[in-house]
């Protein structure tokens, strides 16, 4: 491994990862590959040994039966994300993903599922369900930014007294309150939005990369290798712009 590698840790595949969210990992290294960056993946799971070493975190969504299944072991990792939080390593986590790594989820039945409490917030399960097209801006990392994907929860996020909100709601339900969605420390953020995420918001990756990779004082720029990437993406972005007045009936 070189020393310039971009080392992403992948937590619990199976357990969170049920809307395409290795989709994330792989956009993630294909557009670093493209920008001339080598990457490495370690996928940890329940009982391996804690990392401690990462330029980015990745977590992607699943049931609340996922959640509550790594719950315990995500628990034991709370000292290594207060340390990536400390040195700027992004960690991005969708759904399921943000509801472990939040204060708590509370279920429809008034039990709660302890998170790690990384982001200042809870979540409560039983909100209406909102399956919908989604369309959000942001500012993480930069100058307003347009987010396309889908949002699919019946959750509602309550951020803590000095938590930030990721992003605003353009079109869509997203789960705080006022046109909130999701909540941002620093370099990283949790949201309901799924797609999966990164493919299809290109600008947001590379907003991901340069924090990842800019605390190591390696640059990070698109290249013409990016084009098509980039191209495959708007394409689905306006499929998704064309039809966001339609939502699903959830099953």
């Amino acid at each position: 491994m070189s020393d310039d590698t971009l080392r992403i840790v992948h937590l619990y595949p199976e357990e969170l990862g049920v809307s395409g969210d290795r989709g994330n990992v792989t956009t993630l290294v294909e557009r670093a590959r493209r920008a001339g960056i080598e990457s490495s993946v370690t996928e940890y799971r329940v009982g391996d040994a804690v990392p401690t070493v990462a330029d980015a975190v990745v977590l992607g969504h699943g049931p609340l039966s996922g959640v509550r299944a790594v719950s315990d072991d995500a628990r034991r990792l709370r000292d290594a994300f207060e340390g990536f939080a400390a040195s700027g390593v992004p960690v991005v986590a969708v759904g399921g993903g943000l509801e472990l790594l939040s204060r708590g989820v509370v279920t429809v039945d008034g039990d709660t599922v302890e998170g790690v409490g990384f982001f200042d917030a809870l979540l409560r399960r039983g909100a209406p369900r909102r399956t919908n097209y989604f369309q959000l801006t942001t500012t993480y990392g930069g100058d307003e930014l347009t987010l396309y994907g889908f949002e699919d929860h019946a959750t509602h996020l309550e951020l803590g007294s000095d938590a930030q909100a990721f992003a605003h709601v353009v079109h869509g339900g997203g789960n705080g309150s006022d046109g909130l969605e999701g909540v941002v420390r620093g370099t990283s953020f949790g949201t309901q939005l799924k797609g999966p995420l990164l493919p299809l918001n290109p600008a947001l990756t590379d907003r991901v990369l340069r924090a990842a990779l800019s605390r190591r004082g390696i640059s990070y720029g698109t290249t013409d290798a990016h084009e098509k990437l980039d191209r495959y993406a708007a394409a689905a972005q306006r499929v998704i712009a064309d039809n966001l007045e339609r939502s699903f009936k959830a099953m």
